[in-house]
């Protein structure tokens, strides 16, 4: 049995459950034997792979939508660049070199990054390209204007599933069933302690002859809010990429080991758990930060309307019919609806003034 694994025994032992949430915070984010402590855990050799380690021009185009922000905006010296969940460092690589193609100043690099084998990789990646600042935590940035890219990284926080059975709200749990195995089972809770304020909106919409459920990820609103907030109050952009929609509504919890999915109880600590994003709930902290939050559109309209087929056929002018046959490729995978086109969402977050300025990709 793993460290990890008698760990959980030992809470559900003493107190019979657990909260989905504090499984998946423990599986993720144990400072020993957590998920993204790990090593090895993105690319062909780890168990996902993302959009920047399937094509540099997914870092190339939305480094350009950030420095036209920074244009757009007069931000001049006093914008940072951020990256939540920055992984191998490969987006904010690409990032950097498309930035350099334009005549604006590289502003100073800053990455939320909580794993310190992740940042050692990263510090070897881009220390030479670039100044560079590691975070544990949004509310430690500068209170100055941000440029803020977060790919993949909202789906990795730890939610909270509720229902409504028989008029008793419920909260999804692990406990043990009759042979002693884990199992996800729903938890009997107090109505007053169920979801916050603002889900209750979407709760009224239950419908009570199904078995609906309301998924939520708690550590999102103060993420969020924290970048807003500057976005806000000194000007910048966000620009969030994930797999997601519109509601809160539905089941969405997934785990992938080794490029396969696997059970989300099986391999705590050694196995990525996820849950789609919950866009309306990123708009609804961008609105009390009195931002705007354009969109969410697919990831494929996103990048085509920025000129990622125009960009491909550049890449592979002259080129070898190998590379040209690998650009091909790269594009079906970011762009094609059955790829990551369509499930994959893109949402900007901009000062107020700029709600009503046409932004590429988001018209």
């Amino acid at each position: 049995m793993s460290a990890l694994k008698a760990i959980i025994n030992a809470h559900l032992t003493a107190n019979g459950a657990m909260t989905l949430h504090d499984y998946m915070a423990l599986a993720l984010y144990h400072p020993q034997h957590g998920y993204y402590h790990q090593d090895q855990v993105i690319g062909q050799d780890g168990d996902f792979i993302t959009a920047p380690e399937i094509s540099q021009m997914f870092g190339e185009l939305t480094g350009l939508w950030l420095a036209h922000q920074y244009q757009l905006q007069h931000l001049e010296d006093k914008a940072i660049l951020v990256e939540l969940g920055p992984g191998r460092g490969t987006l904010m690589a690409d990032l950097i070199r498309a930035w350099r193609q334009t005549s604006l100043p590289l502003p100073p690099i800053h990455l939320l990054e909580t794993s310190a084998s992740l940042r050692a990789i990263q510090q070897e990646r881009l220390t030479d390209l670039a100044e560079v600042h590691w975070h544990d935590d949004v509310s430690t940035l500068p209170d100055q204007p941000v440029l803020m890219i977060a790919n993949e990284f909202f789906d990795a926080l730890a939610i909270r599933q509720y229902r409504l059975f028989q008029n008793q709200w419920q909260e999804r749990g692990i406990q043990y069933d009759n042979e002693n195995n884990w199992v996800l089972d729903w938890l009997d809770i107090e109505t007053s302690d169920a979801f916050p304020a603002f889900l209750y909106d979407q709760a009224q919409n239950l419908n009570r002859d199904k078995d609906q459920m309301i998924t939520y990820a708690p550590a999102l609103a103060p993420i969020t809010k924290a970048i807003c907030q500057r976005i806000a109050d000194h000007g910048g952009a966000g620009l969030i990429i994930d797999y997601g929609k519109s509601d809160g509504f539905g089941d969405s919890l997934q785990a992938v080991m080794q490029h396969q999915s696997v059970d989300p109880l099986a391999h705590p600590g050694e196995a990525d758990i996820t849950a789609w994003v919950d866009f309306s709930h990123l708009s609804q902290m961008a609105e009390q930060c009195h931002c705007a939050a354009l969109g969410p559109v697919p990831q494929g309209q996103f990048l085509k309307s920025l000129g990622l087929l125009e960009r491909a056929e550049q890449l592979g002018k002259g080129a070898e019919p190998e590379l040209r046959r690998r650009l091909v490729s790269e594009v079906d995978r970011l762009v094609n609806p059955a790829q990551m086109g369509q499930a994959f969402k893109v949402m900007a977050i901009l000062p107020d003034a700029y709600a009503k300025t046409p932004q590429p990709g988001l018209e």
